[in-house]
């Protein structure tokens, strides 16, 4: 909405690093329609030149305040790979453009609106602030750094998925309230002076900045403490110091209610980009034709951060609800019948909760699948297969595909999930992210055992069979986890030869802000069991772990060998069908060695070359039929 179109200032506005996408993926637009239909009026300020303080009175000045998000994703992780490369490309942007956010969106957005107009207050909100309201590892700079409220010098920082703060926040506001009268909000955090009156409520103090970097074992109590104080049914306040200064940060607040997360998703979206843009925008393209049931994820994987994000506990959008937002994409525009993807973080949890309500609200637990299921969890199958069948019979549905996360121990205990979603639901590939195969090192990811994943596949296989289709799983392993040393990746690989499997990509750890898996590749020590972990740091440890990963392609396998030679596995290097790759030269792709036209050595170079491609014809005949 523009300034005229509201009939003068607007209430509030949403400053931005995506471009502006109408559509209930993308958290902006959810939070500036749920603002609107509770009567405000919004505006959006989409990836403004950070440096220039005229781009955020574009619109004016706001009534109420300015909330400020990096987007969808933390700017950090937007920007550089795990190998702390830069990004070619930003999805979120147009035309896929890079660079068109700063590093840190939400401390340069907040600074630069303060400036524009001088006390509105300013409320960080979306998934960098959420990870980033305490002291916490930033693995770009390699060390812990401050609470981005400090830094950002925002006003009040909203954690989780804030709608319902958001509302309450700019209710509060407009009935005349200054900020400080919001500092009580659930999922909410704000900074404080050592002086200044702390509320009159249960807190608990958390390992201070300065003892966070002095002792590692103190970083690990504070990550253990906000994961503990997680649950809004009985999480109490939590509040760091920081040198003369401190961050305070309330309860989590409640998660949305089923109809509450119905309403949520059938505002008015314009579904599509703002007209403004010329090109494409990569992410919308990538889900246009996609539905979302549920959000929260009671997985509670180490490495994941919608734990303390989105939740432990799953909501659901009723039935009904999601048919309406599906007839609703039938009538669309350009259409092609074909629902990309029906689900969420895990599909097959829709309507997947805590059985026992008293149980629920004093629960502490991270996960609740991990490292036994809980008995009070429900995992019943059927809604989510009614729901896959339903709308698979719609007027003008060909195809419905879930291609969203599916949590196959669960899918196990039911009898016909798999064969229904392998029969219908899938498009020659099924993706699934067993992650790893080592029960050490799936233990710290606090992810199941390899072994439901094979069960798994001998389903989706025989299902595949009898439906008469020609499917296969793409499996998604991740290297480089805390836990995950020279013995874990030679398993890995040597699993993936043995039962056929091949990666599309491998995910190379990423210490994001906040989890438990970056806890442990801060300190090396698991922050529960107070056990070392092995930590394979620097790019060349990593990159070794990566290539094995793909030992299967020519061109890794000098890095395979090198990898291999350096961690006293040779027997893994030869003819034979148990071997990883043939022998051959050995140099990491981190290493500049000559190569064959080199003008050093370059004729016996050339005569080497010719027999190892001798052998390494003869070897990918034996590892054709081993594999």
């Amino acid at each position: 909405m523009t300034r005229e179109e509201a009939g003068g200032d607007l209430d509030v506005i949403l400053v931005t690093g995506d471009a502006y996408v109408d559509h209930n993926t993308f958290g902006v637009a959810l939070i500036g329609r749920w603002l609107e239909a509770h009567g405000f009026s919004v505006g959006v300020i989409s990836q403004p030149d950070w440096d220039d303080v005229d781009a955020y009175r574009v619109l004016g000045r706001p009534r109420l305040f300015f909330g400020v998000t990096s987007g969808q994703m933390d700017s950090m992780v937007n920007h550089y790979t795990a190998a702390r490369r830069i990004r070619n490309d930003d999805a979120y942007s147009p035309g896929g453009e890079a660079g068109r956010r700063p590093d840190r969106a939400c401390i340069a957005y907040a600074n630069r609106a303060k400036q524009a107009f001088p006390g509105v207050p300013v409320v960080l909100g979306g998934v960098e602030a959420s990870l980033r309201r305490f002291a916490h590892f930033d693995y770009w700079q390699d060390r812990l750094r401050r609470s981005i409220l400090l830094d950002a010098k925002a006003d009040l920082l909203v954690y989780g998925m804030g709608e319902l703060a958001v509302v309450e926040i700019a209710e509060r506001l407009a009935a005349g309230k200054g900020i400080d009268g919001c500092r009580d909000i659930p999922g909410t955090a704000w900074a404080l002076g050592m002086k200044t009156p702390r509320p009159d409520m249960a807190v608990l103090e958390v390992p201070s900045f300065e003892q966070c970097v002095a002792d590692p074992a103190s970083f690990n109590r504070l990550t253990v403490m906000m994961y503990r104080e997680s649950n809004p049914s009985c999480a109490e306040a939590l509040v760091q110091s920081h040198g003369d200064r401190a961050v305070w940060c309330n309860p989590p607040g409640r998660i949305l209610e089923s109809h509450e997360l119905d309403r949520l998703y059938e505002l008015p979206y314009a579904n599509a980009a703002h007209p403004a843009y010329r090109a494409p925008i990569p992410a919308f393209e990538s889900i246009r034709g996609s539905i979302t049931v549920n959000r929260g994820c009671s997985g509670g994987c180490s490495f994941c951060a919608l734990t303390l994000h989105q939740g432990k506990d799953v909501v659901s959008r009723s039935k009904p609800s999601v048919m309406r937002e599906v007839k609703g994409l039938v009538q669309q525009k350009g259409f092609n019948g074909v629902i990309s993807d029906l689900g969420g973080p895990t599909a097959n949890m829709f309507h997947m909760r805590c059985k026992d309500e008293a149980a629920n609200a004093v629960c502490r637990r991270v996960s609740c699948l991990h490292p036994v299921r809980c008995k009070h969890y429900g995992t019943d199958h059927k809604p989510f297969v009614d729901l896959l069948r339903e709308v698979r019979t719609l007027p003008g549905v060909k195809r419905v595909f879930v291609n969203s996360g599916l949590r196959y121990d669960l899918a196990a205990l039911d009898g016909e999930v798999v064969e229904e979603i392998a029969r219908y639901h899938v498009s020659g590939t099924l993706t699934t992210a067993p992650e790893h195969v080592s029960s050490r090192a799936l233990h710290h990811m606090r992810k199941p055992e390899i072994t439901h994943f094979a069960e798994f596949i001998r389903r989706f296989e025989a299902a595949s069979a009898e439906a008469g289709k020609k499917q296969f799983i793409v499996p998604y392993f991740q290297c480089g986890h805390p836990g995950t040393g020279p013995e874990e990746a030679i398993e890995l690989a040597v699993y993936m030869k043995r039962n056929n499997l091949r990666c599309r990509q491998v995910q190379l750890f990423m210490p994001t802000p906040g989890t438990i898996s970056t806890a442990m590749y801060y300190t090396g020590i698991d922050p529960y069991t107070k056990v070392p972990v092995a930590v394979a740091r620097g790019h060349k440890e990593r990159a070794r772990q990566r290539a094995l990963m793909f030992w299967w392609k020519r061109e890794e396998w000098p890095a395979v060998r090198e990898a291999l030679q350096t961690w006293n596995r040779r027997d893994l290097i030869g003819m034979g069908p148990d071997c990883l790759v043939p022998p051959g030269p050995a140099r990491g792709n981190w290493q500049r060695g000559p190569r064959p036209g080199d003008s050093t050595g370059m004729g016996m170079q050339v005569e080497r070359a010719s027999r190892e491609e001798i052998d390494e014809a003869r070897w990918e005949g034996l590892a054709g039929s081993a594999t």
